[in-house]
Order: structure tokens, then C-alpha cells, then sequence
């Protein structure tokens, strides 16, 4: 009986794909160059445990090909299914959809997860789980959703001591990881990681503090609030006995129970119960002081708004000095050679000056800035100086030197000062929209002139899925345009065809929500 299929096809355009079957794992690898045997050239019987074929034959006969495989499969009682890396994984991806169920898929290869291949995993509708180098967080989210769990090897070097104690050394743990422990003072660095993995986690269900601290409790629930996280348990590992402290603990459990769905619970160790069966009881929340948080809500206040009148008088004083930088410029702003002419001024001041930006309806007229990175400019304004308001920059992947497919810009979201893209979310207001004129943004580069028409308005949890600069074929780059299209909180009713440009205005909400605007290029004056 002829057990499994052989062949070899020589030239060096074609590769071998090994298929080794090991305890319960059925391996996918690159064959080597490693020879074969003479008696293995006149037959189509290997052995056993290996197959060999190449990647044409693959191609040509998937549906021959997974038969022997299938059959391999139960045979053999395969629970794993390991992989050398992604582009070996697009070549077999038609036979792991005709397998059974796999308990679990490992790409060993260190590398990041393709898209493409995560769309293969997605669609073969067998897999239970993935375990692979890296994966960014919009993928691992995508595979969630089709009830895939994703472990990743690629360790996060987090130094707080809190993710140290919880094991969140990885992606994927940050991810999936249902509880998280307290214990001592936390510091600036584990507030800052609790906040990522607030931010990150899909599956918290609870946090334990080892011990009372009511500054540690306060802090936790004022993140939890902050990440609009509800439906929690916070349970305290102590043995408290204190009145004062219980009743605290009762009231504001109360507040957050109603509020956010947040539980607090004591949990006393067996000898306390054993010694103090009768006050075995679930207390909820911390007192406060009203005078206290009226006085911390006052100052606050008051530092917002003389912060905000600071602010909002500096950056109107940068915007008139470069006004008059302008208008002292001669010569004319029609064609390319001209655009950079009349930026000439403006370069003397700052080089990474490459474009202006103005939204109609909004307080959006500022020349637009890029760098290599995409941080410098969250601190700094125009003239480099130290800023928190920052300035409004591009993406430093995107091209100056001509529109790329997706054209990327930021800035800070000043909504109480208005400047920035603080009048961004603007867009949403039935006011603005009603203005068909008030839909075509201008964006001017150093070397073409940009009328772009909005076609998309959205908030979005934080994500990169939108952020994606160019694209290698046409058919990509209009699914991507019509997804961020179907995602419009309102119907602008504008036609996208597979060659267009895109900008896309991006600012925060919140630490976990973006509001994003897209524009589609409707003349182009290069």
C-alpha cells in the first residue's frame, strides 16, 4: 500500500518543504540541501515519519497533498501542528484548513506575525490556539474574537516591580491575564505600567491587594475609573478589624458598586476566622473627605483654566508671528517651485516645517511639522521650545516629497484651550456637518498643493489598524479605505476608488479612545 507522496523537483527556483511527524507534532519546515539517498529517487515511499514535496507540488495538488495529510492526522492523533515561519505558513495555509481540529499552532520562526498570515488562521476556522513570536495588540484582538488564544515569545522589558510580580513578561500574557496582585507602595513606574495594562487587558477579573493600604486602594480606583474599566473585584488579603476602616471600606463600596460595577471584599486568613468567626464580612469602599476633594477639585480647577489662558494666548502669539513671517513673503503660492518659495521664511525658523494644514470650521490653520520620530513633537512646539501642548506633526514614515497613500498627521487634543486639534471633534457637530463647504480640508506639502474632502469620522479605541502609510496593490488599498469609510459615524456619501490618497487627522479622547478624521485627495495642484 503506498503510504505518502514524494517528489522531487530540481531547480534552485523551486524549494522542498519537509513534513516530519514527531510524538504528537506535525512539523512543516524548508528542506536543506542535505542529500538524498539513491534508494530514495526511484520511489515514492520516504518513510514513516517524514514527507517531502516541493513547494510547486503543494500548489498543484493541495487537495491530493491534504488527503495524505488528513489521514496522517487521525492516524497519528496530531494535537500540534508547528510551523517554521510565515512564509511557509501562507504556502501550507490550504491544507491546514482541510485538517481536523488543532489543539495548538506554533510558528517558531522569531519574527512578528504577518497580517496575512493572521488572516489565514483566521479564516481556517480549526485552530484553537496560536503560539508565535510577536504579534501586534490589533491582531491578538482579531484572533480573540474567533475564540483563538494567542501566547507570544517576545518578552516586554517592563522595570516596575508590578510587572515583575505578575509575570507579565510578554504581549499576550498583558493580554489574557485574568487577575493581578498589590503588594507594596506602588510608584511612578508601576502606575505608568498599571496603566498599559489597563489599557492593553481584555480579561481582568479581579485585583487582590496582600495588604491593606487605603493610598494603594484610592489609586487603583481612581485608573480603574479612568480606563472606564468596570465589573471588577478588588479583594483585600488582610486582616482588618479596625471600625473606622470597615465602615469606609462599606461606603465606598456602595459608591462603586452602583457606579462602576466595582466589588470590594475582604478576605481574612484562616486563623483570623478561626479566631473571629462572627465578623466574617464583605465591606466595600474607602471614606473621603468632601473638603478635601472639594479642595483638590478647586485647585485643579483653577490651575486647567490659568493653564489653558497660558497656553492659548502663547500659541496665538506663534501663530500671528508666523502670519506675518508669511505675509512679508513675496513671492506667489501657485506651483510647486512657488510653494517651496513661500516656505522659505518659514524653514529658516524650522526645517521640519514641511506643509500647513487648515480645517474649515475648526481653529486648525497651522503649519505641520515632521521629524524622525513620532514623539518629539508631543513636547515641542514650533520653534523646538519645550511645550505640552506640542505641535501638529506627520507621521515620520510619510513621504515630503509627494502624497503617500495614507497621509498621517497628529496632534494633542486641547479641547478646554481649543488649540492644536483641541477643535478637532468639531467635526461631529451638526453644525459643521450641515457645511458641505466645511467638509474639504487643505493640506499643502512643500512640493504640492491639497484639497482633500472628508469622507470618515470616527472614536476609536486605541489601535494602529488605521495607521498603515501604503499599500502594495490597488485592491488592498481600497479595502482599506472602505473599511475606515464603514466606520463614519456619519454618511458623507463619497465615492473611493482604488487609486485615491488619503489623509488622516488623528488626536485623543481619552488615554484609551482616538477620534480620527479621513479625507479623501480631490485635486492635486503639484
Amino acid at each position: 500500500m503506498l503510504l505518502y507522496l514524494y517528489r522531487i523537483i530540481s531547480g534552485e527556483h523551486m524549494k522542498k518543504i519537509t513534513i516530519i511527524i514527531k510524538d504528537n507534532s506535525l512539523i512543516f519546515k524548508f528542506r536543506t540541501n542535505k542529500p538524498v539517498g539513491p534508494n530514495l529517487l526511484n520511489t515514492n515511499v520516504i518513510s514513516n515519519n517524514e514527507l517531502v514535496f516541493s513547494d510547486e507540488y503543494i500548489k498543484e495538488n493541495t487537495k491530493l497533498v491534504s488527503l495524505f495529510i488528513c489521514d496522517l492526522f487521525k492516524e497519528r492523533q496530531i494535537k500540534e501542528v508547528i510551523i517554521s515561519n510565515n512564509e511557509l505558513g501562507l504556502i501550507v495555509a490550504d491544507i491546514l484548513k482541510k485538517l481536523p481540529t488543532i489543539d495548538k499552532l506554533t510558528i517558531i520562526d522569531d519574527d512578528n506575525l504577518s497580517y496575512s498570515m493572521c488572516e489565514l488562521i483566521v479564516k481556517s476556522r480549526n485552530i484553537k490556539a496560536l503560539d508565535c513570536y510577536g504579534i501586534p495588540q490589533f491582531m491578538i484582538e482579531k484572533l480573540d474574537n474567533h475564540g483563538i488564544k494567542v501566547n507570544s515569545r517576545n518578552e516586554v522589558l517592563f522595570t516596575s516591580n508590578f510587572m515583575a510580580e505578575n509575570n507579565l513578561t510578554s504581549f499576550s500574557k498583558i493580554y489574557y491575564k485574568t487577575s493581578i496582585r498589590i503588594n507594596d507602595v506602588l510608584n511612578k513606574e508601576d502606575i505608568e505600567d498599571i496603566k498599559t495594562f489597563l489599557a492593553i487587558n481584555k480579561y481582568l477579573k479581579a485585583i487582590h491587594f496582600d495588604k491593606y493600604s487605603l493610598d494603594n486602594i484610592n489609586l487603583i480606583v481612581e485608573l480603574l475609573k479612568n480606563a472606564k474599566v468596570k465589573n471588577k473585584v478588588l479583594q483585600i488579603h488582610d486582616d482588618i478589624d479596625d471600625t473606622t476602616d470597615i465602615t469606609g471600606l462599606r461606603n465606598l463600596n456602595k459608591d462603586l458598586k452602583k457606579k462602576y460595577k466595582i466589588k470590594i471584599s475582604l478576605v481574612y486568613s484562616k486563623d483570623y476566622l478561626e479566631r473571629n468567626y462572627l465578623q466574617q464580612i464583605i465591606f466595600t469602599t474607602l471614606k473621603i473627605c468632601a473638603l478635601i476633594i472639594f479642595a483638590i477639585v478647586a485647585s485643579v480647577c483653577g490651575y486647567i483654566l490659568y493653564n489653558n489662558h497660558v497656553s492659548e494666548t502663547k500659541i496665538n502669539k506663534i501663530k500671528d508671528d508666523i502670519e506675518e513671517i508669511m505675509s512679508d513673503d513675496t513671492s506667489n503660492t501657485h506651483g510647486t517651485e512657488d510653494i517651496i518659495n513661500s516656505y522659505d521664511k518659514l524653514r529658516e525658523i524650522n526645517q521640519d516645517i514641511i506643509g500647513w494644514l487648515t480645517v474649515p470650521g475648526t481653529n486648525i490653520d497651522y503649519p505641520v511639522v515632521r521629524t524622525t520620530d513620532n514623539s518629539y513633537y508631543l513636547t515641542r512646539n514650533v520653534y523646538k521650545e519645550k511645550d505640552y501642548n506640542g505641535w501638529v506633526f506627520m507621521d515620520y514614515r510619510n513621504s515630503i516629497d509627494s502624497f503617500d497613500d495614507n497621509t498621517i498627521i497628529y496632534a494633542h487634543n486641547r479641547f478646554t484651550s481649543g488649540v492644536m486639534f483641541g477643535s478637532l471633534p468639531k467635526l461631529r457637530k451638526k453644525d459643521w456637518l450641515k457645511k458641505e463647504e466645511n467638509h474639504f480640508i487643505t493640506f499643502n506639502s512643500l512640493y504640492e498643493e491639497g484639497t482633500w474632502e472628508v469622507f470618515s469620522i470616527y472614536e476609536i479605541n486605541v489601535t494602529s489598524d488605521y495607521l498603515l502609510t501604503n499599500f502594495l496593490d490597488a485592491e488592498e488599498r481600497l479595502d482599506f479605505y472602505n473599511m475606515l469609510a464603514k466606520r463614519s459615524e456619519y454618511d458623507f456619501k463619497v465615492e473611493l476608488k482604488e487609486n485615491d490618497k488619503i489623509i488622516t487627522l488623528s488626536t485623543c479622547l481619552d488615554n484609551n479612545e482616538r477620534f480620527v478624521v479621513h479625507a479623501v485627495l480631490v485635486q492635486n495642484n503639484s
